[in-house]
């Protein structure tokens, strides 16, 4: 049973305490660490144990097995140390931090203490997913060819205004680097899965080469809402749109063709369907029981802890990725859509660019930048 300590409890980090409490033989939870961890919905869950406002007071006073980190993007990198620095083994939610140095600064400091960092991918973690995987990895579908993946998901102002104030900032009110975006943060799964479906083991993802991008903007914000990306990766053409600035919803729609099959998931139906229409005609549809992945999340990391199995998502496995997101942000300007373009809603309180999921789409279809397509909001 590993002695565990919760680094945030309130938004998507009370997942993480609901279920480490619903695992007592893996876990036992010793503290929460949360300057606001009042305002949890699993408050009343762990009022008892220790509260800490910092990971430090925590350690000034014990020690943990593990260290289960999910707070905003730019407090990953000194919690992960911190955590390493005092002997805890760590799981952080994605994504883990936003540069290269700073991960490759982690990924020394685990090499030397010897420890585990694992990072919450929970799309990569799914069961069904890890299988698909294991099937690629076996030659089954022959060469890989071409990796594609869109996404459409609204956010309002309230989004970009949540009281943390990170949401599509360069940096934090305090100065620390967070580069967040649609790509880096709500839709990264998406680049992710591509690159590791095409990691050469079930631990590595694939390095993304002749990166180009494209970034937009139609909310007022640092970086960017809209996304647009392609390169190749072990052989393999990847296509990547992304957006929070269309009206119209495209749940994650992913399509990984190789020599012999095509792999089709789409997250919109029922069970987030997953077919597979093989060359010679069959068809196999399966499900991809995302729910599975943010369990295994907690369940693979502590059999890892073990010896008892390997790190399917660690510092070295999310590099591709990171590297990606880094490169974007150092190299690519990010350019407001065009006002007559840019439809205010006040009664709702967000923004949209018309039609702006159905231009996306005709781009993805055709594995063409936003540019090249001609659009008339550029």
């Amino acid at each position: 049973m590993l002695k565990t300590v919760m680094v945030g409890a309130g938004g998507y980090a009370a997942n993480y305490v609901r279920r480490i409490l619903a695992m007592p033989e893996d876990f036992s939870l010793v503290a929460v660490v949360d300057p606001y961890a009042t305002t949890s919905d699993q408050y009343e869950k762990f009022k008892h144990l220790p509260i800490y406002n910092q990971l430090e007071e925590f350690f000034a006073e014990h020690k943990a097995d593990l260290a289960v980190i999910s707070t905003p993007i730019h407090r990953h990198y000194e919690q992960c140390m911190v955590a390493l620095e005092n002997g805890a083994h760590v799981l952080c939610e994605k994504p883990l931090v936003p540069t290269l140095p700073q991960l490759d600064q982690l990924a020394d400091k685990v090499h030397s203490t010897n420890l585990s960092l694992a990072v919450g991918f929970q799309l990569s973690f799914a069961s069904d997913m890890l299988r698909i995987k294991e099937r690629i990895l076996s030659g089954e579908f022959g060469k890989p060819l071409c990796m594609k993946a869109i996404v459409s998901w609204h956010k309002d102002w309230a989004y970009y205004s949540r009281t943390s104030s990170w949401a599509g900032r360069r940096t934090s009110k305090d100065g620390k680097l967070v580069n967040d975006s649609v790509a880096s943060n709500a839709t990264a799964h998406y680049i992710h899965n591509m690159l590791f479906l095409l990691g050469a083991t079930i631990g590595e993802a694939a390095t993304l080469e002749n990166l180009e991008a494209e970034c937009y903007r139609a909310n007022k914000i640092e970086t960017f809402d809209t996304i647009t990306l392609r390169g190749n990766a072990n052989g393999a053409d990847i296509f990547y749109t992304a957006t929070h600035a269309a009206i119209g919803a495209i749940q994650p729609l992913m399509e990984y063709k190789f020599e012999r099959a095509v792999i089709e998931i789409d997250l919109a139906k029922a069970g987030n369907t997953c077919t597979i229409r093989h060359n010679d005609g069959r068809v196999e549809s399966l499900p991809i029981n995302i729910e599975d992945g943010e369990w295994n999340k907690l369940k693979f990391t502590a059999k890892n802890i073990a010896g008892a199995g390997p790190q399917v998502c660690n510092a070295q496995t999310v590099r591709p990725v990171t590297a990606v997101l880094d490169y974007v942000f150092a190299n690519t300007p990010f350019q407001p859509f065009k006002e007559d373009f840019v439809t205010v809603d006040m009664e709702n309180k967000y923004v949209y660019v018309k039609d702006l999921d159905i231009h996306l789409m005709e781009g993805h279809k055709k594995r063409k930048l936003p540019s090249e397509m001609g659009f008339l909001w550029i």
